[in-house]
């Protein structure tokens, strides 16, 4: 201590200068690795490790239901675009229905349901649709095969002599669930030409 004493404050400070602990780099490979000198312990590789695994298999099970949802999608799309189809060809049928009759049709004045226009069109099997149930397919849709069954009766409509009740349902060959089903009503347009 005593020598300390005996120094100028300039030697003092070149001295404390001179001995301060040196700053090594991460590069210099001159002094052999101690434990405190950083890197990574096996403990914290696994964790890193097994935290990187349940990230990638979360992802990847994401990416599977989104491919899986993406063809559901698909197959209700080109199942509601063969519904619209069959449908049009319906309205169109039931645009052209007894159109003709002069003045009008003589289902206007019918008194019971089974001689109306819905009972009419339904059952004509040259200018109506000729039955209650159709099946038409199969058709590809997103690689499987469906059909599409489409009912129809006048009973169950909101009025029984002029409105058809249509229902649409599309379901997999050999299947039982359709994966698609639309109710509409249909209405020939002769019914405007009554009094």
């Amino acid at each position: 201590m005593h020598q300390f004493r005996s120094m100028s404050p300039k030697d003092l400070w070149l001295w404390l200068y001179l001995k301060r602990p040196q700053a090594s780099s991460w590069r210099d490979s001159s002094k052999p690795l101690s434990a405190n000198n950083g890197g990574f312990t096996l403990i914290e590789v696994l964790v890193a490790m097994i935290v990187a695994a349940v990230f990638v298999s979360m992802t990847m099970q994401a990416i599977v239901t989104s491919a899986a949802l993406r063809v559901v999608a698909t197959q209700y799309d080109e199942a509601v675009s063969w519904i619209q189809e069959d449908l049009e060809t319906v309205v169109n049928q039931a645009a052209q229905y007894e159109i003709t009759a002069q003045p009008y049709s003589s289902r206007c004045l019918a008194t019971l349901t089974s001689d109306g226009f819905a009972s009419g069109f339904l059952n004509d099997t040259v200018m109506g649709l000729g039955g209650t149930s159709t099946t038409i397919g199969p058709r590809a849709l997103g690689g499987k095969y469906y059909t599409l069954t489409r009912t129809a009766n006048y009973t169950s409509s909101s009025d029984p002599y002029w409105l058809l009740n249509v229902t649409y349902q599309v379901t997999e060959q050999g299947g039982s669930k359709p994966i698609a089903t639309v109710d509409t009503e249909v209405i020939p347009h002769a019914v405007f030409k009554c009094p």
